[in-house]
């Protein structure tokens, strides 16, 4: 299974991309770029998802000032993202235009000020309305940084580097919730303010800053990048630019096109489940291990949910520097299986406190590894212009499952009067779905294949490069 037309992987094997993968220069240069680049990324995702997940924890407090329901919070925690997902598209269109630099501080800084408003809203409905415009404000960041990386690291890279830039997702959760946590403790009736009014107002802050730092740090493109040597940058530009030729060979060409690409809607359609296979675990650990946990206080609930968060963190690290095939979907397939059966074991085992704790613990670990696995998909796929829009599309209409999961989650506990293994229901059902699109994929690459393959080849035994164990492309979807 192959993105690659014959011509392309033809194309391919008669180019010449620069020194081999142990090179001492491909290995000197990954090393600085990554070291220049990425801890910033990390830094300014983590604080990101802080913005977004916060309200977790403002939840108990949500409740006591304005009497809100489960429904109700979870239709708090989801309006960010219809915000996100009307703004996503144009905004990563702005950002190929102007520049990452520049947009993606502009990004930041807005967030970071309508994330602070959010502490002094007087009712629900501004909560509501902050929160829908929060969505519109952080818009095209995390597209933007995957657009951003794909022009500064070749593909066997990017995988790894996605991976670790991902990290922060549950580093914010390790970081968080214990901050929140101690937030709602030790600020409650600072200032005449409620404890979890202080949340959004120092979330906000550090975005503002990180939003001024990237504006002064970041360079735009490898050519312009003078922390490289000559030989460094010449090996990059060159680089890159095969692999773009490379994947616009095959990827659909232009904005429109991406909007009629199968493969991108499939691809959507599968980053879709799989985030409402995760957002649920961000949005509702912290209640989860209350109901579970009822004698523990504000701060000990945030340090044990954040115990998950830190083994998904190692597992994503670790997890992505196990890949041999950045095309392969088999690692993304692995992952989701093994969340889909500690969801089960976790709905199961609600009244069995440690053995719960242990199963959403690895249910945690799976869906989050999942998503950096994931992406490496489509931005082996796309190029040209067809990127930003594409990976706009895929991430915008797949995180409409903030939206949707989460509030998803609160009816059934409303509905069930708490009953948090059936919520657990959503994430079950969330994966399978998406482990059969991903298995429809799969079968329809092979069909694909086997139209166009010449008489005497078929895929148990293709001639040429596919038979090689050095095509490692010939697995992937597509």
């Amino acid at each position: 299974m192959t993105w690659m037309t014959r011509a392309a992987r033809a194309a391919r094997a008669a180019r010449v991309s620069g020194p081999p993968q142990d090179d001492p220069l491909r290995a000197r240069t990954v090393r600085r770029m990554t070291r220049r680049i990425v801890p910033l990324l990390v830094v300014a995702y983590a604080v990101s998802h802080l913005d977004r997940i916060n309200i977790s924890f403002a939840k108990f407090g949500l409740e006591q000032t304005y009497g809100m329901s489960g429904s109700q919070y979870g239709f708090a925690a989801g309006i960010f993202f219809v915000g996100y997902v009307l703004a996503e598209i144009p905004s990563n269109l702005i950002l190929a235009k102007v520049g990452a630099r520049f947009w993606i501080s502009r990004i930041m800084v807005s967030w970071g000020i309508v994330a602070a408003c959010i502490g002094f809203a007087p009712n629900v409905e501004t909560v509501y309305v902050l929160r829908f415009v929060l969505g519109v404000a952080e818009a095209g960041f995390f597209p933007g940084i995957l657009l951003y990386l794909t022009r500064w690291f070749p593909n066997k890279e990017r995988t790894r580097v996605v991976s670790t830039v991902m990290i922060a997702i549950p580093l914010a959760g390790v970081i968080g919730n214990p901050l929140d946590g101690w937030i709602l403790s030790a600020f409650d009736g600072a200032l005449g303010l409620e404890g979890w009014r202080w949340i959004f107002l120092v979330g906000g802050v550090p975005a503002v800053i990180l939003g001024v730092v990237f504006f002064a740090t970041v360079t735009e493109r490898p050519a312009d990048a003078r922390w490289l040597s000559r030989q460094e940058r010449d090996w990059l530009v060159s680089t890159l630019a095969a692999e773009e030729r490379e994947r616009a060979a095959t990827a659909p060409a232009g904005h429109r096109a991406v909007f009629r690409d199968k493969k991108v809607i499939a691809l959507t359609a599968v980053y879709f489940l799989l985030m409402c296979g995760a957002y649920p675990l961000t949005y509702w650990m912290p209640s989860v291990v209350k109901d579970v946990g009822k004698s523990l206080s504000d701060v000990e609930v945030g340090w044990v949910s954040a115990v998950p968060f830190l083994m998904a963190a190692l597992c994503m690290y670790f997890g992505a520097r196990l890949v041999r095939d950045e095309r392969s979907p088999k690692p993304v397939v692995i992952a989701l299986s093994v969340s889909v059966v500690a969801f089960i074991v976790t709905a199961l085992t609600m009244g069995t406190p440690a053995l719960a704790f242990v199963a959403i613990s690895v249910a945690t670990m799976a869906a989050q590894t999942a998503k950096p696995l994931f992406w490496s998909l489509p931005t082996a796929f796309l190029a040209g212009a067809g990127a930003a829009s594409g990976i706009a599309l895929i991430n915008s209409l797949g995180n409409a499952a903030g939206f949707i999961s989460p509030f998803a989650v609160g009816w059934i506990q409303d509905a069930s009067g708490g009953d948090d293994g059936l919520s657990m229901t959503v994430m079950i059902l969330a994966n399978i779905l998406a482990l059969a699109v991903l298995a429809a994929l799969a079968r329809s690459a092979r069909r694909r294949r086997r139209a166009s393959a010449p008489p005497g080849e078929t895929d148990g035994g293709r001639q040429g490069e596919e038979t090689s164990p050095a095509a490692p492309e010939s697995r992937a979807i597509g």
